[in-house]
C-alpha cells in the first residue's frame, strides 16, 4: 500500500511544479537510505569497480517490479526474475 501511494504521489509531482519542488528532495534522501541499507544487507565493498552500480540495478530492478505488481499478480515470473537477478548480483559483487 505504501509503494502504490507513493507511486500516486509520483505521478501527481510530475505534473505539478510546486509538488516537485518537495518530492525530488525527499526522493532523493530516501533513495540514498535505500542504497545504504542495501549495501548492508548485502555486505559489499563499494570501493571494488561496478558494485555500486550493480546495488543501484539492484533497486531500479526491484522498483520495476513493484510496478508490474500494481495491475497484474504474475509472482511467479517475477520470482524467476529475482532469483536470476539474484545469481548474477552475487557473481558481480562477491569476491571469493
Amino acid at each position: 500500500m505504501l509503494f502504490r501511494a507513493a507511486i500516486a504521489l509520483w505521478v501527481a509531482a510530475a505534473a505539478e511544479p510546486q509538488l516537485r519542488e518537495q518530492i525530488v528532495p525527499l526522493e532523493a534522501r530516501i533513495g540514498r537510505e535505500m542504497h545504504r541499507i542495501v549495501v548492508e544487507l548485502l555486505d559489499v565493498d563499494e570501493s571494488i569497480p561496478g558494485v555500486r552500480e550493480m546495488v543501484q540495478a539492484t533497486l531500479d530492478l526491484a522498483r520495476g517490479l513493484g510496478l508490474a505488481n500494481l495491475l497484474t499478480d504474475d509472482s511467479k515470473r517475477r520470482s524467476r526474475i529475482a532469483a536470476q537477478w539474484a545469481r548474477v548480483l552475487d557473481s558481480s559483487v562477491r569476491i571469493d
